[in-house]
């Protein structure tokens, strides 16, 4: 037993945890510092200040081993899985793509993409606005941002959601994982093919960083599966929990309708509320203490996003959504080295997809007896399928008459 730590019964793969996470987090704030047995056992970190501070000090809590608890088994996730020095170069790797400006400038094409998705189903009146909308926009953007077709999104999508959306005792789990090694395994033969005939998108640009040493073959696939698993689930979480939140609260929503200029304020605040990854994992490297919990070399420490982003020390009303909420310190992003490269990018796409949605499906009503949750939020915290009717329009927006407004 740890000197000095509660010990406490978190499982955040279990249903009881994803019945009332925000709850689990407020006896945890009061501890401070907890020791779970669960997954081989490991510490968690769940006020703001400790959760900022770990992040930020890559040598003490280093992310070279597993970052996700359990270890999902489908490889090195770079640059998550690294610290300095390598971190540096892979992220200095993929900076262009995700710059704020890069991020602007595919506001158009995520546009088109969500007027694609709309057209779909806007004649019918019905939807699910994870499937149909949430999940296929961001899986596009991704795979345009690489230079791979977009209209493959759901052939790389379904492995990649199952993977995340069943725990790793789950009989689903193992073919999903399989699901994924295909996936690399075409990355891979991408990654021949621009040798072999380069073009001016990612694979190649990162193909000629191995040209020049900095990277490995290897590596390239590697960035190239964390470029999609990043960019494929978190940002369809964080849209669908949003549009489920402006449902319920319909004077929040007529207020977006009315003020769009309020949509990147609101976006930011959607996603301190309700963080589409709530954790992750860090490997002390040295003996430290924190709160009067010695914590040994060696032993792993969860650091709780999700929490951290509820803390009443530094957030007013931290369990309340204020759309105009400012300043936002949110931690949903993570801090310090290995904050998300792609932020830019996923708050573009939330702005866009809401801004779409509350206009072309203004008055939509979701069926919420067939909400439906994944059988883990332990990577993801987000819904899986969240229904919905609405007026059907009989002359959808078409392709062709999207323009950049």
């Amino acid at each position: 037993m740890p000197a000095g730590c509660p010990i406490v019964r978190f499982d955040h793969h279990s249903p009881e945890f994803a019945d009332d996470l925000w709850e689990t987090y407020d006896g945890l704030r009061e501890a401070r510092v907890a020791y779970s047995e669960t997954y081989g056992g490991f510490y968690v970190l769940s006020r703001y200040e400790d959760v900022y501070a770990a992040a930020r000090d890559d040598e003490t809590f280093s992310s070279d081993r597993e970052v996700v608890l359990p270890a999902t088994g489908v490889g090195r996730l770079i640059p998550l899985n690294a610290d300095p020095p390598d971190l540096q170069r892979y992220r200095s790797a993929l900076f262009p793509y995700f710059t704020q400006r890069a991020a602007e400038a595919m506001a158009p094409e995520i546009r088109c993409f969500t007027t694609t998705a709309i057209d779909a189903f806007i004649e019918a009146g019905r939807c699910d606005l994870i499937t149909d909308l949430a999940a296929p926009v961001p899986a596009m953007t991704t795979l345009e941002l690489m230079g791979l077709p977009p209209e493959d999104w759901a052939i790389l999508a379904e492995p990649l959601h199952d993977l995340i959306a069943y725990p790793t005792d789950h009989p689903g789990h193992e073919s999903a994982r399989a699901g994924v090694w295909a996936i690399r395994e075409r990355f891979a033969a991408e990654v021949v093919e621009r040798a072999i005939d380069p073009r001016e998108d990612m694979v190649t640009h990162l193909l000629g960083l191995e040209g020049d040493g900095t990277l490995s073959r290897e590596e390239v696939v590697d960035l190239l599966m964390m470029v999609t698993i990043g960019g494929f689930d978190t940002t369809m979480a964080a849209i669908g929990s949003a549009l489920l939140y402006l449902e319920q609260h319909p004077d929040e929503r007529r207020r977006l309708v009315a003020d769009p200029g309020l949509l990147p304020a609101a976006v930011d605040e959607f996603l301190r509320f309700e963080a589409p990854v709530q954790g992750f994992a860090r490997t002390v490297t040295r003996d430290i203490e924190i709160g009067g919990c010695p914590i040994a070399a060696g032993e792993t420490v969860f650091l709780l996003w999700g929490s951290a982003n509820r803390d009443p020390d530094v957030f007013d009303r931290p369990d309340e959504m204020v759309l105009d909420r400012q300043p936002n310190r949110h931690l949903t992003f993570g801090v310090g080295g290995h904050r998300c490269l792609g932020s830019h990018l996923a708050r573009v796409e939330m702005r866009v997809v809401l801004a779409e949605a509350l206009q072309r499906l203004g008055d939509y009503a979701i069926l919420h007896d067939e909400v439906r949750w994944p059988q883990s939020v332990g990577i993801l915290y987000g819904r899986a399928h969240i229904p919905a009717t609405f007026t059907p329009d009989p002359a959808p927006r078409r392709l062709g008459d999207v323009v950049d407004r």
